[in-house]
């Protein structure tokens, strides 16, 4: 621990001396590496990542000059969670698979070290679900593992089946997901009873006839997590909101994390950098910077924050979320853009937009439950959500790594925002 707190005092010496008065697209960069790096460990529940990181934005927060609503810039709140803080093996046949490589656990996998038989269906059983069904009544196999191979069906309602007989399992003791593209994690609030391993399906040996997990979690209650609140205060006391998630996923193992640099390092370092900006130039409206935690885990953080807000919420006049944007090749995406009572925003961003010239391409989407934005929007709060699109990058996977971003349209969207930010009345 004394080793990962003196990095936090380098970076908070680093950073005071770095300039505030625009945007900062170099200091952004050395956020996300920052965020992103082995030391704060996917920003999860394991090795104290989650808390690094929350010391971390409020010491940028501090040296940006921003207030805060109570003692300080934190808002604790709890919540269940599974987590993977020890080594992990599988092994498929006498084959020694690779995490996060070949493989993931599924987030809600219980402790246990047990040889299962394979039972991997061909693809005329795999698409006769009646059939499927009635060979479930009769064969016993708690003993085995049920390998699903999406790529034997292209039926939507048939791969819907088996992922529903993924979640309700009573029939099987492991479930086995071949994965056809870039394999994906998440976080759990509960555990099941029987493990889910996800494989690449061109790691996975079909001739396999067993399969060996061998793994140990460890279910948190009360787990003690944090927001990280603070504001610069405007000429008038509405307030315009900048929000994004900080955590991430965290550690799977000894081995392996997931960066979470474009989901949501990216939209972290931008809102930090926004409260830089901001901090130099008073604004009209006050104007609060949200960093949640929990996003990841069914948007708790969020959650939490309208449940228990630091002022009324009827003193915001707009929240603008900001979810993994550090690429925007192929422009941005605004959810609520489409959504009924939003035209007003929309059509000032547009406005600012073709103005500027700023992207090639915005796009208006409709109303989605996919980001910090949606608590406050329920509450009736205008509630925005901005993505970028375009570039490779590698969702919920160890490979979502700082140089995986372009940063392409960093300085549109920042000048987007500050425009909107200027007239939005």
């Amino acid at each position: 621990m004394f080793k990962l707190y003196c990095f936090i005092l380098c970076t908070f010496l680093l950073f005071s001396v770095a300039d505030l008065n625009a945007q900062n697209i170099e200091k952004t960069k050395e956020r996300i590496e920052i965020l992103a790096s082995p030391e704060f460990g996917g920003r999860g529940y394991v090795n104290y990542g989650g808390d690094l990181a929350a010391v971390f934005i409020a010491e940028q927060m501090e040296i940006a000059g921003l207030k805060h609503f109570g003692e300080s810039y934190f808002q604790e709140f709890k919540y269940d969670v599974n987590t993977f803080p020890n080594k992990i093996n599988l092994k498929l046949h006498n084959s020694t698979m690779i995490p996060g490589t070949d493989f993931l656990i599924g987030a809600a996998s219980p402790t246990v070290k047990s040889k299962y038989q394979i039972f991997l269906p061909d693809s005329l059983l795999l698409n006769d679900t009646v059939k499927f069904l009635a060979e479930l009544v009769k064969t016993d196999y708690k003993e085995k593992a049920f390998v699903i191979d999406y790529a034997q069906t292209q039926n939507i309602d048939i791969k819907k089946f088996y992922i529903n007989i993924m979640r309700y399992n009573r029939w099987f003791g492991c479930i086995v997901e071949l994965i056809p593209e870039e394999l994906m994690w998440s976080v759990s609030t509960k555990v099941e009873t029987y493990p889910v391993v996800k494989i690449k399906r061109e790691s996975f040996d079909k001739k396999a006839k067993t399969i060996k997990v061998n793994l140990k979690s460890e279910y948190v209650k009360d787990y003690e997590a944090r927001n990280v609140i603070g504001y610069v205060e405007g000429e008038k006391e509405e307030f315009i909101v900048f929000t994004a998630h900080y955590d991430h996923l965290g550690r799977m193992g000894k081995d392996v994390y997931i960066p979470g640099a474009q989901d949501n390092a990216s939209g972290t370092a931008f809102v930090l950098d926004l409260a830089d900006y901001y901090s130099k130039n008073k604004p009209e409206y006050s104007i609060a910077f949200m960093l949640f935690f929990g996003e990841e885990a069914g948007l708790l953080g969020s959650s939490y924050y309208v449940m228990n807000p630091l002022f009324e919420l009827s003193k915001i006049k707009a929240v603008v979320n900001l979810d993994m944007v550090g690429t925007g090749d192929d422009g941005i995406t605004i959810v609520n853009g489409a959504a009924e009572d939003y035209k007003e925003i929309w059509n000032l961003f547009d406005k600012i937009n073709n103005e500027n010239e700023f992207f090639t391409e915005i796009k208006a989407r409709g109303e989605s439950a996919n980001s910090d934005h949606y608590p406050f929007h329920l509450m009736g709060v205008k509630a925005i959500f901005i993505y970028s699109m375009g570039g490779k990058t590698y969702y919920h996977n160890p490979k979502d790594k700082p140089e995986t971003l372009t940063y392409t349209g960093y300085n549109q969207l920042f000048g987007l925002l500050t425009k909107f930010v200027e007239e939005y009345e």
